[in-house]
């Protein structure tokens, strides 16, 4: 029987991704979470085979959760299930330890192949994550600040120098207004900015808005 811990902060995609592995045959989850710290303490008594986690968390993100993880000691194999499959989140993921990276709109049957390989000690890409990195690798701007960003941090940079509140910014995205401040702290954070005067300013010597 395989245990699997899954986090994610979205609860109804959440509880129907454990509805489904709990219907398949050798599958059992033994917990779930709903922020990077929620895993944390979980880990801290539960010892899964696999872990199943999205990088866009509030309190504790994807990458940062890895990263504890790793200093921590937690062993248990990663598999990065997340809508946002843009290169940098892929590689950062993968740097701070992740054994895969799956999107969102996954089927069963490759999520358990991946489930499968990282078990067997393999890393495991979904071809449209290996097709997206291979395609954006091309006309890369190494000079460009706003390369360090995924493609959603774009987005949501855009909107904040546009002056949109959190909140908002959440409704026209669908996504929570608390995945937007995870989003927000972790923009400042790669581009070494404090405030969002500094985001402002930025976003308007890269063309994101006009003046």
């Amino acid at each position: 029987m395989i245990r699997l811990v899954v986090a994610d902060d979205h609860e109804v995609l959440r509880l129907a991704l454990c509805e489904m592995l709990e219907k398949k045959d050798g599958y059992r989850v033994v917990a779930q979470a709903s922020d990077g710290e929620e895993l944390l303490k979980i880990l801290d008594s539960n010892l899964p085979d696999v872990i199943i986690m999205d990088v866009s968390m509030p309190k504790l993100g994807g990458i940062e959760t890895l990263e504890k993880m790793a200093a921590k000691g937690f062993v248990a194999p990663v598999l990065i299930l997340s809508a946002d499959d843009g290169r940098n989140n892929v590689k950062a993921a993968l740097k701070a330890g992740a054994r895969g990276f799956l999107p969102k709109n996954v089927g069963m049957e490759e999520l358990q192949f991946a489930i499968d390989s990282i078990l067997q000690g393999r890393t495991y890409l979904s071809p449209s994550v290996t097709d997206h990195l291979m395609s954006s690798s091309v006309g890369d701007a190494g000079d460009n600040p706003l390369s360090v960003l995924t493609k959603r941090e774009v987005e949501i940079l855009k909107h904040l120098a546009d002056g949109k509140p959190n909140r908002q910014i959440g409704r026209m995205l669908h996504i929570s207004t608390r995945t937007v401040d995870t989003h927000r702290s972790n923009i400042l954070k790669k581009l070494n900015l404090n405030t969002n005067a500094e985001l402002v300013k930025l976003a308007i010597s890269q063309g994101l808005i006009s003046v």
